[in-house]
């Protein structure tokens, strides 16, 4: 009878290693993701950077973020932070209104971008694949890298570094003159940025020199708003499989490369355990010991 209560307190404790730990795998491998969506976009020339309002849905969820990228080295700063919109909200969250009052006080007087089409301006846009990055070992796919090549009159103005899920997903361009530049444009590039739990859209924007001639002409009924950017006469819908109809001026720019689509891939490697997994182990083996000796026990008194 020992030997069985023995066995009992062993099956005990294998169930609760076994739940504890794919509670933990679980959870480890959950993520709370979202889309971003961004809008508003100005120029300040103080500082030469185009100023834009963030809103992300992903991780806890912030209130909208006011960012500005520089039009001279494309780095990206965050000029209203989700902090900062929480502790303006305090206890008031719902109250959004406080936040859009308090960005428009930084960003009224800034000059409004102009809405291009960018057909009319020759501006096209070739999508290639580069690599990809795995989950180790599941070798499940987490995001895809891209370059997105941009021709103005089948010349090569700028490589820009995209990130993606699928080689089949569309990339949607939107493009803007900033007032007072000829030579530089900003592109809104919204697709989505990788494949976590079905992949979330991702807007971004880019800077884009070397231009010239645009036709500023306005785009009516154009406003970028705080959702998905939805095509239109002046943007661009690009697919990585198109093919590309542009002839490169300066071959030494030119990618020639040709990617093998199975072979470019980064492993990411993810820790078999962790502290949590061993914190649940030790737990359940104590439970399972004081299962064992209450059953036991018991079985003692019962004689």
């Amino acid at each position: 009878m020992k030997k069985k209560l023995n066995l009992l307190s062993l099956f005990t404790l294998l169930l609760f290693i076994i739940f504890g730990v794919g509670f933990v795998n679980e959870s480890a491998q959950a993520t709370v993701g979202g889309p971003s969506y961004i809008y508003d976009f100005k120029y300040n020339s103080k500082d030469e950077s185009v100023y834009y309002t963030l809103i992300s849905e992903g991780g806890r969820g912030c209130p909208p973020m006011l960012y500005k990228i520089s039009l001279n080295t494309s780095k990206i700063d965050v000029v209203f932070s989700c902090d900062d919109g929480e502790k303006l909200l305090g206890s008031n969250y719902n109250n959004i209104q406080l936040i859009t009052e308090r960005i428009n006080k930084i960003t009224d007087s800034l000059k409004n971008l102009i809405p291009l089409d960018l057909k009319k301006n020759q501006i096209s846009v070739d999508i290639n694949f580069l690599s990809e990055e795995k989950l180790s070992p599941d070798d499940y796919v987490i995001k895809r890298n891209f370059t997105a090549s941009v021709f103005q009159n089948n010349k090569k103005v700028a490589d820009l570094s995209l990130g993606g899920c699928n080689i089949e997903q569309p990339f949607v361009f939107a493009g803007y003159a900033i007032p007072g530049f000829e030579k530089k444009i900003i592109l809104l590039l919204s697709t989505k940025g990788d494949c976590w739990e079905g992949g979330y859209l991702s807007e971004s924007l880019h800077v884009v020199g070397g231009v010239e001639n645009l036709d500023k002409t306005y785009l009516s009924n154009f406003y970028k708003t705080p959702s998905a950017l939805v095509p239109n006469e002046g943007t661009l819908v690009v697919f990585e499989l198109d093919e590309a109809n542009n002839k490169v001026d300066n071959p030494t720019n030119s990618n020639t490369n040709i990617v093998d689509r199975n072979t470019n891939v980064i492993s990411v490697e993810i820790p078999k355990m962790n502290s949590s997994i061993v914190v649940v182990a030790i737990v359940s083996l104590l439970v399972g010991i004081t299962f064992g000796k209450f059953f036991l026990n018991k079985k003692k008194v019962l004689k």
